[in-house]
């Protein structure tokens, strides 16, 4: 059995672990406490859990698979347990579990064994390394546990509703849904090429959707959650479970893309060329609509 494979495995275990392990705190706390309450709790226990182990296999990537496999986990189990399976909740849990198998699938593609840990994590590591197991929970695992259970906040509630509409907002929801991991697949399937071949290493993508987003993925990603929530605006319209999705998204922007792109340039300056030329999220060829416009200007 290969390193992989036998890692692989391991973290199948340890999820399978944690996932009972969450249920069973949720099934002993009160159902007084409310539905939102307690699925928070038991997704908190089992983060800490996915913490512990990893502080024993000294690897915070552990966490990495959390992201995709614990949503349609927790929708699944919710929709069992209080036997709702109107038409908008089955899209929903379709939908997220086309996302989240195709995300998590690429994940366990680029994994190698737990010699394998993202730069962020090193980064953390390197910035702090008396306070890195603290720093492994807090802003590798806590904080996004955090952001995505906010984006489940919305399906929760529609899992207690009686009575579910299905309209516009729901077709218009899986289409977001689908739409993303489409452009998720496809931008990673480009990026993988691209590296694949020899000939661009050192050299910046600019391809395909990475000619005119420097992020499609991520793009992908924002868009997966603005689609959940469109199943909630269906049943309730607008209200303050519109924050998740707007967290989620400023998250991105101001997080995750600022500290890729500081990553970048330090060792390709010429990204900074690539950020004139294309949007951060949005496709958006800034280059030729600039010179378009000064050609008509002159």
């Amino acid at each position: 059995m290969s390193k992989k494979t036998s890692s692989l495995l391991t973290i199948l275990a340890v999820y399978a672990f944690v996932a009972v392990a969450g249920v069973i705190v949720y099934m002993f706390l009160p159902s007084t406490m409310g539905l939102v309450y307690r699925v928070l709790i038991a997704d908190l226990v089992a983060t800490i859990l996915i913490w512990i182990i990893s502080l024993l296999l000294k690897n915070a990537s552990l966490y990495d698979p959390y992201w995709s496999v614990i949503p349609p986990l927790i929708l699944l189990l919710l929709m069992l347990e209080k036997n709702n399976w109107s038409l908008s909740l089955v899209l929903l849990l379709v939908t997220l579990s086309v996302w989240a198998i195709r995300l998590t699938y690429n994940w366990a593609k680029l994994w190698s064994d737990f010699k394998h840990v993202d730069w962020r994590y090193k980064n953390f590591q390197k910035m702090a390394p008396k306070w890195y197991w603290l720093i492994s929970f807090l802003a590798v695992m806590f904080f996004p546990t955090i952001i995505v259970y906010a984006q489940l906040v919305g399906a929760t509630i529609l899992v207690e509703a009686t009575n579910l509409n299905f309209g516009v907002y729901s077709i218009i929801g899986a289409f977001t849904i689908l739409l993303a991991a489409f452009i998720q697949l496809t931008a990673d399937t480009q990026m993988q090429r691209f590296k694949n071949d020899f000939s661009n290493k050192g050299q910046i993508m600019r391809d395909g959707l990475w000619k005119y987003s420097r992020h499609p993925n991520y793009l992908g990603e924002i868009m997966v959650w603005w689609g959940v929530y469109l199943f909630y605006v269906q049943q309730f319209g607008l209200d303050l479970v519109l924050v998740a999705p707007v967290i989620m998204t400023l998250m991105f922007i101001f997080i995750s893309v600022p500290l890729m792109e500081k990553k970048i340039l330090k060792t390709r300056p010429e990204y900074k060329v690539y950020i004139k030329e294309a949007g951060m999220l949005i496709p958006f060829p800034k280059r030729k609509i600039f010179k378009d416009v000064s050609e008509e200007a002159k």
